[in-house]
């Protein structure tokens, strides 16, 4: 297969913090540029380029957003990178420090050498951002909510108030909680494949909200990539006769790689799964290395679930 020649000049990458944009061209010789990181002064750019352009940047929580959704109403294919895998690139890259030019720059060799082999940004539907935003919000103040018990336990003159905030916190749960609801109910149609998602074990409303809205958005191929988008395939570390421990590939969202992770913990509460922990334990695996073990295998799960549009059937689990 011949590999296309790609320009340069049509190459760029995108270092971001909340207030700027540091922009570099993968052509020799181009300056670096800053401008500011509003609608304003991202459309401006935008149209000093050519058509077609290729913009690569690294995932940055919320700061991103600005550029890449302008980016593709105007025409240019982005890619939003791991930036675990940028920053391997760029060590490999020999970068002689860490400056916004320098990763700019790097970002841009990344978008012209690598980007070909990996998927472009597709913009979510207004349903799947919604839920996005709805769970990540929801498991900042999960997390927040288990680090105030430990802080303040040893504060018993405080349990009154504690307990206050807690079940303030936990009526916000239940809030974003009815909102996710809400949210999948203006879609019948995804509502109805959420819910056959349901049918598997361990799968409650969060779960099967977080994984059809991710299921939703992209054409998995197979069961393999849907494993990989959570980063629940594990990576080998083999050479010559030395076998390495595998570990975790932690690619994706980890707020939705912990959800799958805790759907695997509820469906060893079911016989089927509780048998495949308990077979997996006696072999030497500890628990965790256990429920890591069983939540590719719910994943592969709610592919065929999704792809058939039927509801689970435990007797299926093993013949494919």
């Amino acid at each position: 297969m011949q590999v296309p020649v790609l320009d340069p000049a049509k190459s760029f990458g995108v270092d971001i913090s909340s207030a700027q944009l540091v922009i570099a061209s993968a052509e020799l010789g181009k300056p670096v540029i800053s401008i500011a990181n509003t609608p304003s002064a991202v459309t401006r750019w935008l149209k000093t380029l050519g058509p077609g352009c290729r913009i690569g940047m690294e995932a940055t929580g919320s700061y991103h957003r600005c550029l890449v959704d302008l980016a593709v109403a105007a025409g240019h294919t982005v890619w939003v990178f791991n930036p675990t895998s940028v920053a391997h690139y760029l060590r490999s890259q020999r970068a002689r420090g860490k400056t916004d030019p320098l990763d700019a720059r790097g970002i841009a060799r990344y978008v012209l050498h690598e980007a070909e082999t990996l998927h472009p940004y597709v913009p979510p539907s207004p349903l799947q951002d919604r839920l996005h935003r709805l769970i990540q919000r929801r498991h900042q103040i999960v997390k927040q909510r288990a680090s105030l018990q430990m802080s303040l336990a040893d504060l018993p003159e405080c349990d009154a108030e504690i307990g206050q905030l807690r079940a303030a916190l936990n009526a916000v749960l239940a809030r974003i909680d009815a909102l996710i609801e809400l949210a999948g109910a203006s879609d019948p149609a995804w509502l109805a494949r959420r819910n056959q998602l349901r049918s598997i074990n361990g799968f409650g409303p969060l779960v099967s909200a977080a994984v059809a809205a991710r299921l939703s958005r992209a054409p998995y191929a197979n069961s393999d990539a849907v494993v990989a988008a959570f980063g629940m395939d594990p990576r080998p570390r083999d050479s010559g006769q030395y076998s390495g421990t595998r570990q975790l590939s932690k690619r994706g969202n980890a707020e939705e790689r912990r959800l799958i992770y805790c759907a695997a913990m509820a469906a060893c509460r079911y016989p089927l799964f509780k048998s495949m922990r308990d077979k997996l334990v006696d072999r030497g695996f500890s628990p965790i290395q256990a429920y890591c073990a069983i939540a590719p295998k719910l994943l592969r799960i709610a592919f065929a679930v999704w792809r058939s549009n039927q509801p689970f059937n435990p007797q299926r689990v093993g013949l494919a």
